[in-house]
């Protein structure tokens, strides 16, 4: 089958085909659609060759991930959504350098780089299932041998002996005893008699291994025979000491092991995630605030004297106190930031009952998510009251302020929205804010707030009163 590079290198190709095929027959749909679409455009020949070319150059920053053997979906959709940005900025500047016609074709470029990023991903769908398919018949596999019988190369082996990442593991070495009996079935020897093995078996493409500290020595000698034979070596260290979650980092050249994996951490990802915040927010409220504002200020004065908006002091990122800002559901009262709203609770007025099952009461705080405060997407803020209350009471409860409060989160779309009125519904809502601090990607997010929307067409039946 070849290697993956050359795999790469095939797929590059197909691309290629496809997008001259995909160029050319939007090129004559625009034509058809309205010449004027196309005014600005040398000749079919030059848009294709601009494209194609623009497309490698792209390609060459942003290669395909496909042909990757561990590979997210969403690793795969974020590139090709880089890989069509980068062309679509080349095709620009080629055409502003050669550009002669008064018109640019600025709508002809962009509704053709998006239609292309959709198709592409088609592309890349199918393909990855084609590889897939392919490493699961036991072609192009990478030969591997495991050493050791930590938990984490247990772990490790589960994973790479899924046939679709097509590795093929020849064989175990590991000391003492082992109640893993797929792993224990391959064992060739001990950890020591691996050097030996490998001298009469040279053919494997990787290894990896625990070692103890005193076996300082044979690591030295796997590692020099891997350089010599072409083998890469991979250290594979004891991260069963959290028990869950972690990620492994560097502080200068020093390594460090940090308790959990944190994607919002991350300087890139913390600027796509306040830019979703600021254009998602700041569209609610340019487009739909102000229509709903006016009727929920009327209604809210006939039915309950006091002013529209309710804002509660509530804990934030990092444990920091920020107001929170909601339509006022409630009559005036002095528990509101001590008692938890209660199905039948009689501090609620009419409409205020119904604001709060439709989560109209939760739309000023798109104000909160502009200003920096909030997310769209993040585990709900509690009052200080319950802050207090639940940090003795749950285990890891805090560290839920890891990341900024959101309007929506995974815990209020897998059931835990509204009142908590036993430990363990708190327990369950604290385990579901911290899969998602540790898990984080921008697709979770959209994923999240479709599936609120879906809730709140389907009515959903909660605990949200």
């Amino acid at each position: 089958m070849g290697t993956e590079k050359n795999i790469q290198l095939g797929i590059l190709f197909i691309d290629i085909i496809l997008l001259s095929a995909f160029i050319i027959g939007f090129y004559h749909f625009m034509l058809w659609i309205d010449p004027a679409l196309v005014d600005g455009i040398k000749s079919l020949p030059w848009l294709v060759a601009t494209y194609v070319t623009c497309f490698i150059g792209s390609f060459s920053i942003y290669p395909s991930i496909i042909q990757t053997r561990l590979v997210r979906w969403e690793s795969v959709v974020t590139r090709v959504l880089a890989t069509c940005f980068m062309m679509l900025l080349f095709i620009s500047l080629v055409t502003l350098i050669t550009h002669a016609h008064p018109t640019f074709p600025l709508r002809f470029f962009f509704f053709s780089i998006i239609l292309y990023a959709v198709i592409l991903l088609g592309e890349r769908s199918l393909l990855r299932a084609i590889i897939k398919n392919i490493r699961a018949n036991k072609y192009n596999q990478k030969s591997i041998v495991l050493i050791g019988n930590e938990p984490t190369v247990l772990q490790l082996y589960e994973t790479l002996t899924n046939p679709i990442y097509g590795y093929h593991v020849v064989g175990t070495f590991y000391d003492g005893e082992c109640n893993h009996e797929d792993y224990k079935a391959l064992r060739i020897g001990k950890t020591s008699d691996i050097y030996g093995w490998l001298t009469a078996n040279p053919n494997v493409n990787e290894i990896y291994g625990y070692f103890p500290i005193e076996q300082q020595d044979t690591i030295s000698l796997i590692s020099k025979f891997c350089d010599n034979n072409l083998i890469r070596f991979f250290y594979v260290p004891a991260l069963d000491i959290f028990r869950g979650n972690m990620t492994f980092t560097f502080k200068e050249n020093i390594p460090v092991i940090a308790r959990r994996d944190e994607p919002l951490r991350s300087t890139k990802n913390r600027c796509v995630k306040r830019i979703f915040d600021i254009v998602f927010s700041g569209l609610v409220l340019l487009l739909v605030f102000p229509w709903i504002f006016i009727v929920v200020a009327i209604v809210i004065k006939i039915q309950s004297p006091g002013p529209i908006f309710f804002k509660q002091e509530r804990t934030g990122l990092d444990g920091k106190i920020f107001k929170c800002i909601k339509f006022r559901s409630m009559k005036v009262n002095n528990d509101a930031d001590t008692v938890q709203a209660t199905k039948d609770d009689p501090r609620k007025f009419p409409f205020g009952n119904l604001m709060r099952k439709t989560n109209i009461d939760e739309l000023p705080q798109f104000i909160n998510v502009f200003l920096g405060d909030m997310s769209v997407v993040g585990p709900r803020p509690h009052m200080l009251k319950h802050t207090e209350e639940y940090s003795k009471l749950i285990n890891r409860f805090m560290v839920r302020h890891l990341a900024k409060p959101g309007i929506t989160g995974l815990a209020q779309v897998t059931g835990f929205r509204g009142e908590t009125r036993y430990i363990d519904q708190m327990e369950g809502r604290v385990k579901k804010d911290i899969e998602y601090i540790e898990n984080w990607t921008f697709w979770l997010d959209i994923k999240i707030i479709i599936q609120t929307v879906t809730n709140m067409l389907g009515k959903e039946e909660g605990n949200a009163y």
